[in-house]
């Protein structure tokens, strides 16, 4: 739940088991999160699309190495989900790339860890806690931040429309 003049944002999980777990989080904490994951996202579409291209394959051909479909090789470059942890590693072998660099930004490789400094040390620390949990609730979590994406992205999408209307 989202009100524009709530101090609070109610998350709602729902896992595997079909238990929902509900969190309250600070709005603002919530809206620093949601851009973390954002960012993280669009480098992530930005480097499938950008590893495949340069290994000279189509979405069809990356699709064929993976085991993934072309529909959901198409939707990880256009930055509307992230792929279960499985199917990272299926990636990430299909471009002969170790996972983290799924991960950086192009022209970082100076560490196999990503740079970070740009961020404020408690964001550091909410990534490092996501990536801590378990894959099944790193995975109920990232489903929820995909649909706040597609939903963010439609938006977006049918602003540009309307502007383009006028």
């Amino acid at each position: 739940m989202f009100n524009s003049w709530s101090k609070t944002v109610i998350l709602t999980i729902s896992g595997n088991n079909s238990i929902d777990h509900k969190m309250v989080i600070s709005k603002s904490s919530f809206i620093l999160f949601y851009n973390i994951v954002k960012n993280i996202a669009q480098i992530f579409a930005e480097n499938i699309a950008g590893y495949r291209k340069k290994k000279g394959l189509s979405q069809y051909d990356l699709a064929q190495l993976s085991g993934i479909s072309r529909t959901m090789i198409s939707h990880y470059e256009r930055e509307g989900m992230f792929p279960p942890a499985g199917r990272l590693q299926a990636l990430a072998d299909s471009l002969d790339v170790p996972v983290y660099k799924l991960f950086k930004r192009p022209g970082d490789e100076k560490t196999a860890d990503a740079d970070l400094s740009g961020i404020d040390p408690r964001s550091v620390k909410k990534l490092r806690d996501i990536l801590s949990l378990p894959a099944e609730d790193r995975n109920d979590l990232y489903r929820i931040l995909n649909k706040m994406l597609r939903k963010n992205q439609l938006e977006k999408q049918n602003r540009e429309a309307l502007k383009a209307r006028r």
